[in-house]
């Protein structure tokens, strides 16, 4: 039986409603993490670099709990759209058990090996020894990251966008207030360097924890459930759930060790080349902001519509998306092409650093058009039907068969640029299009995971 969800007339008011709430979020983080990196780089190159690598496996981590977050984001849109309460908060649970026992995995290695693991990277001692010092003291605020990932995505999913922002604007601009207080020693404090980068990330991430956690209770929300509501499945939930997110998982992990090793592939072409990348990564965070709403917004809609039984409204609405994403692509990448010097003032960094900055960011520009595409077909379009298979076996190829080799040939036997290497890199991008779009003309991506739980 189909329900009927959304209006065609309604589209764009449903789509504000949810993609600017998301947008904002990550803009403010992005901004304030920018924010974070100038801080940081104002204490030196070396220093800018080892924060980088430090949050490497930080970064493994995030993609570890993007995999199970948003497995855990399918089935609560889709059972939003079937209306089906207790299975949301059954999903919830799943979810915080996977990303808490990831993230003390990960705690544990950090702590016990933090300077083993910046050395994977960097051969440069000063890099070591800073980077060491920002991983083990950051690792204590892995399990309150991952306990807000879990309720933030499963929350949105909902449709509930405007809590977890001003909880995340808010944790964000008490890290950037500590971070000017903990690294130069501002109001009274110890200057700490980049520990104090760290500790003021452990305590922001802290206060988001509690506090999404804090509201989902008092406000009483549907996926405030009791420890046996959450924590009582079926064996053919957790089934389909761990077959669905285990690729999902898989694509993004797969995905995030290969941008590690191309961090380690950078960091052997010098230590200037990482601090350019590192701040090609902030900005990149922040002009990549309307693509992340986009994509969220349209997990929402369509996987609810697919919940719901409404698969031809579904394809429509995933068309529309599709067409935004491509259209805002070309406006943002322009902006950001002419706007690239405006940018990078803020940096007090050597010519070099900025010469290379500057390349990569316009490579990066000229294709935002399709990488903005491609972000909204994965994540929005084709995990809203559940085809996360088809994501991991495209994202492998891109990666390890086209982008590796590539970087690999061009960064460190030929030499090149880094500039060089980022236009060889990206072309893994059009790959991706043209397989998504032909993915999304053939409908085999609608896929109803929860018609019979």
């Amino acid at each position: 039986m189909v329900r009927r969800l959304y209006r065609e007339s309604e589209f764009y008011s449903i789509f504000i409603r949810l993609a600017i709430p998301i947008a904002a979020q990550n803009l403010v983080s992005s901004s304030l993490n920018l924010i974070d990196t100038v801080m940081v780089g104002r204490l030196g190159e070396t220093e800018l670099a080892a924060t980088g690598i430090g949050n490497q496996i930080f970064l493994l981590l995030v993609l570890f709990l993007l995999g199970a977050c948003g497995g855990g984001a399918i089935y609560t849109a889709q059972f939003w759209g079937k209306k089906d309460k207790a299975n949301i908060k059954r999903i919830l649970g799943l979810v915080l058990i996977i990303s808490i026992s990831a993230a003390l995995l990960t705690f544990a290695g950090a702590l016990l090996f933090p300077e083993q693991i910046i050395s994977f990277f960097s051969k440069d001692t000063q890099v070591i020894y800073y980077g060491g010092k920002y991983l083990f003291a950051v690792s204590f605020s892995y399990v309150f990251f991952a306990i807000s990932s879990a309720y933030g995505a499963v929350i949105r999913s909902t449709g509930e966008v405007k809590a977890p922002m001003y909880i995340n604007i808010a944790a964000i601009a008490i890290n950037t207030f500590l971070n000017y207080c903990l690294i130069y020693g501002n109001f009274g404090f110890p200057a700490y360097g980049v520990v104090g980068a760290a500790i003021a990330t452990v305590i922001a991430r802290f206060i988001e924890a509690v506090s999404l956690v804090s509201f989902v209770y008092i406000k009483k929300h549907a996926v405030a459930g009791k420890l046996n509501e959450l924590f009582s499945f079926s064996k053919k939930l957790v089934k389909d759930f761990s077959r669905t997110t285990s690729a999902l998982v898989a694509k993004d992990m797969i995905w995030g060790i290969g941008m590690t090793i191309y961090m380690g592939i950078y960091a052997r072409m010098g230590t200037d080349v990482v601090a350019a990348m590192n701040i090609y990564s902030t900005i990149r965070q922040v002009t990549f902001v309307a693509f992340i709403g986009m994509a969220n917004a349209c997990l929402v809609m369509v996987g609810n519509l697919i919940g719901a039984g409404d698969e031809a409204k579904a394809y429509k609405f995933a068309k529309k998306f599709l067409k935004l994403s491509f259209i805002a692509g070309i406006i943002i990448g322009l902006v950001l092409f002419i706007g690239t010097d405006l940018m990078l003032l803020p940096y007090k960094v050597s010519s070099e650093v900025l010469a290379n900055s500057r390349g990569i960011i316009h490579v990066y520009a000229a294709g935002m058009s399709i990488i903005g595409f491609n972000m909204v077909a994965v994540v929005g379009v084709l995990r809203s039907g559940g085809d996360t298979m088809y994501c991991l076996i495209m994202d492998t190829v891109a990666v390890y068969i086209i982008g590796l080799p590539l970087a690999y040939l061009f960064g460190l036997s030929l030499e090149m640029s880094v500039t060089v290497v980022m236009i060889a890199v990206t072309s893994q991008e059009i790959f991706k299009f043209i397989l998504l779009y032909y993915r999304y003309r053939s409908k085999k991506w609608i896929n109803n995971l929860v018609h019979r739980l």
